[in-house]
């Protein structure tokens, strides 16, 4: 009993100071690294600058400063520099094994932030998802949706997937789709099509919006509006002259059709029926 209460004395005086130093020297550590990386991130954000490649170099340097921070409690330890390059060389094969996919998420989100489909804050579609860029980090990106949800997609998924980006040309074209009932002239149809698009303030005069008869369906004629607006303005503008163009046709007696099915009924035979007696 003496002898194991004398080894614990001289490891709480040898190797458990050394072990208490090394604890310390990680908490420190690691409160600075979370201070220092909370520092960067509200600068990014506080400036006016893009912010997908700092913030993904934040997120490299955070887990960086971890590695260095590890290396350097263990030499704190007594561990030799061989001993550690040996360990750290087991450690690398091991996660790189055990993470393939995780290191294909890193390469692809720099292969994002550098070629750049897309950056923080536009709107996008990835496959069959859409919604904001929120962040693009090392292994995913995030995206909020028009109905506030917060979708996560690995960045591999991203790299791999047809990308339609929405904000990243200054201007969109808004096309409309009005159907008419056959008989409708064409001229006016144009022309009061035409005097919605010309009035509202948000559709651009060039490319001057154009208003024609596109199609002959089985129960209506179809008009198409094509204009063009700012990308930001795009779903208002788009709303706005949906309605303005029904109530211009209702105040002009135009029906708006809708698929219908005439049944004709020719030569049919007298049914006989049973005089009562």
């Amino acid at each position: 009993m003496d002898k194991i209460l004398e080894q614990l004395k001289n490891f709480a005086l040898g190797n458990g100071v050394d072990l208490a130093k090394g604890i310390i020297f990680i908490l420190l550590g690691y409160v600075g690294i979370r201070v220092l990386i909370s520092i960067l991130k509200r600068s990014v954000n506080r400036s006016k600058m893009e912010k997908t490649i700092p913030n993904f170099m934040i997120s490299i340097l955070n887990i960086g400063l971890m590695i260095m921070l590890i290396i350097g409690v263990l030499k704190m330890l007594g561990a030799s520099t061989d001993s550690v390059v040996t360990l750290a060389s087991v450690i690398s094969l091991g996660v790189s094994l055990a993470l393939q996919d995780v290191i294909s998420g890193v390469a692809n989100g720099f292969l994002l932030v550098t070629t750049k489909p897309f950056v923080e804050g536009e709107y996008v579609k990835i496959d069959s998802v859409e919604g904001k860029v929120v962040s693009i980090s090392m292994f995913n990106t995030v995206l909020k949706t028009a109905d506030g949800i917060m979708i996560t997609i690995p960045n591999s998924s991203a790299t791999k997937s047809s990308i339609i980006n929405y904000n990243r040309l200054p201007v969109r074209r808004i096309v409309i789709n009005v159907p008419v009932a056959y008989g409708t002239r064409t001229e006016v149809m144009k022309k009061l099509i035409g005097e919605v698009a010309d009035s509202h303030e948000k559709v651009l005069k060039n490319p001057e919006p154009s208003v024609r008869l596109t199609e002959y369906q089985d129960s209506n004629l179809n008009y198409t509006l094509k204009c063009w607006t700012k990308g930001d303005d795009y779903w208002d503008t788009m709303y706005d002259l949906m309605e303005q163009i029904l109530d211009v046709l209702v105040d002009n007696n135009i029906p708006i059709d809708y698929n219908q099915l005439d049944l004709h009924i020719k030569d049919l035979p007298l049914i006989k029926t049973k005089e009562v007696e």
